[in-house]
């Protein structure tokens, strides 16, 4: 019995071994870093995760993303300037515990958002320079802890921010920097140019000492104003009896200061 103990710990060696459980985690994330991620745990110990593509990221697509499915750990994910279409949404749109997502200057649409509906912990998303719309915003409006929604340089309009505001009141809409009107009107054109006015009936108003409101009939105030404005004589009363006397109303047109 004592000999045969050797030759049956060898054919016990010698048996086919299980393979050594694999770690999805693990490999998600080791694929994710070979692609250009960084990944970090949120804090040290944690068990919660943040992804980054924003410095190394040019050239990642829905490929180079598809690993997160393997995390569910992911509060934080930037994807800004990657090349993620709508197609690499379904695979964010999984990962239930995000937070904070950043997809910024990406090629996603509106339709693609509508893949996000079950991120029901996101707090803040990030949309600048992306094609977005109003159809868009309609998907956001279900994500009902959205606090802060980055949209400047994007297709939103007035009425779509109104509607989402009114679907979720709590929410910040940051639409970034308004571009200031151009200037309206000749002289409003020239001012800005640096120089003086050359229109004919501007530079006789102004030898005049007052305004042309042919040239700026929003300035029009008294009733000669307005009909000057419209190329026309003031017939009002007092005005027409004051220019058949070679004068000026002051009743309409009190002086000036």
């Amino acid at each position: 019995m004592v000999r045969a103990l050797p030759l049956l710990l060898a054919s016990l060696l010698a048996l086919p071994q299980a393979p050594a459980p694999v770690d999805d985690a693990a490999a998600a994330r080791a694929a994710l870093a070979k692609s250009g991620a960084l990944v970090l745990p949120v804090a040290q110990e944690s068990a919660e995760w943040t992804v980054s593509f924003a410095i190394h990221g040019a050239k990642a697509g829905d490929a180079e993303i598809a690993p997160l499915a393997h995390l569910t750990n992911v509060v934080e994910l930037d994807l800004g300037g990657t090349q993620v279409t709508d197609a690499g949404l379904a695979t964010i749109g999984k990962l239930t515990a995000l937070r904070r997502l950043v997809l910024r200057q990406t090629a996603i649409s509106d339709a693609g958002l509508a893949r996000l509906k079950e991120l029901a912990a996101l707090e803040s998303l990030n949309l600048y320079g992306t094609k977005i719309g109003d159809d868009g915003l309609a998907h956001v409006a279900k994500l009902a802890k959205l606090r802060r929604l980055y949209v400047w340089q994007t297709a939103v309009t007035d009425e779509g921010v109104a509607k989402l505001k009114a679907a979720l009141p709590e929410l910040s809409i940051v639409r970034g920097a308004v571009a200031p009107l151009p200037p309206k009107g000749c002289c409003a054109e020239a001012k800005a140019a640096g120089k003086e006015c050359d229109h004919p009936c501007c530079v006789a108003a102004r030898t005049a000492g007052r305004t042309c409101f042919k040239c700026h009939p929003d300035q029009a105030a008294t009733c000669c104003e307005k009909a000057e404005a419209a190329s026309k004589a003031c017939d009002h009363p007092c005005c027409v009896a004051a220019v058949k006397e070679g004068k000026l109303c002051l009743t309409c047109n009190p002086p000036k200061e």
